[in-house]
């Protein structure tokens, strides 16, 4: 079997509404997308990493740091679209897209996810951890996973989900921002139409979803949070200090 090329990318939009700049800002001396990066270069199985972003604040900054970076178009609606036109832009087969704003990332659990989509041939994957906090099953920012017996996706939501009828003390699971696109699945993305799910949703991972393709979930096993406020934007920085004093 030819080996697959295998693209890592780093969406960072700098026109966040909530936390404008988000992905130049400082955590213990490194803009918070250079995280992410750094650790996607550790990664054997990329063979390319690019950060993507709309606005040159973001990519002159980073080229000065020696970032391979990419000018995407300032009109699309979700990171999904910015990874399709990377992808239509850059040669490969299987394309790994790492949230700029989850600097807590690490690169075995990046790897173990590469791999198991991979290996099994599904459409797509995505990382997910186990809620620690009872809070987040109710908090809408937090997506919810429900999941078959072979890890595969078949519903995310806002909403808390499974819904616990039947038994209790179940793990529950959320996704972490990182995911993983055959070329054929960022196609199909691409050329069909928003789903009725996901319209109401907001989640691009279930357009794939609605189109009866498989998302195999992966957990992993670092800890990380996404950030989303300059409130999570201190978290992190101290879980960063932690794990640089470690």
């Amino acid at each position: 079997m030819m080996k697959k090329k295998i693209i890592g990318v780093i969406p960072a939009r700098y026109a966040s509404s909530r936390f404008p700049g988000k992905p130049l800002m400082d955590i213990c001396g490194k803009p918070m997308v250079k995280w992410v990066y750094d650790e996607a270069l550790k990664v054997k199985e990329l063979d390319e990493v690019y950060v993507a972003s709309e606005d040159d604040r973001v990519l002159a900054p980073l080229r000065e740091l020696g970032v391979n970076v990419i000018k995407t178009k300032s009109t699309h609606s979700t990171g999904t679209d910015r990874v399709v036109e990377v992808s239509e832009n850059i040669e490969g087969d299987v394309f790994c897209v790492l949230m700029g704003d989850e600097p807590l990332i690490r690169a075995e659990d990046i790897s173990k996810l590469v791999n198991t989509v991979v290996e099994t041939g599904v459409d797509a994957g995505m990382l997910m951890i186990k809620f620690t906090n009872p809070v987040d099953a109710i908090n809408p920012t937090t997506i919810k996973l429900a999941l078959n017996s072979n890890n595969e996706v078949i519903f995310m939501s806002r909403a808390p989900i499974p819904f616990p009828k039947g038994i209790t003390g179940y793990p529950l699971y959320k996704n972490v921002g990182t995911y993983i696109f055959t070329r054929s699945s960022l196609e199909l993305f691409k050329n069909n139409p928003v789903g009725r799910i996901e319209e109401i949703e907001e989640l691009e991972m279930l357009r794939v979803i609605e189109q009866h393709k498989i998302v195999s979930a992966v957990e992993a096993s670092n800890k990380s949070l996404s950030v989303d406020t300059p409130k999570d934007l201190e978290v992190v920085r101290k879980m960063m200090k932690e794990r640089i004093n470690d």
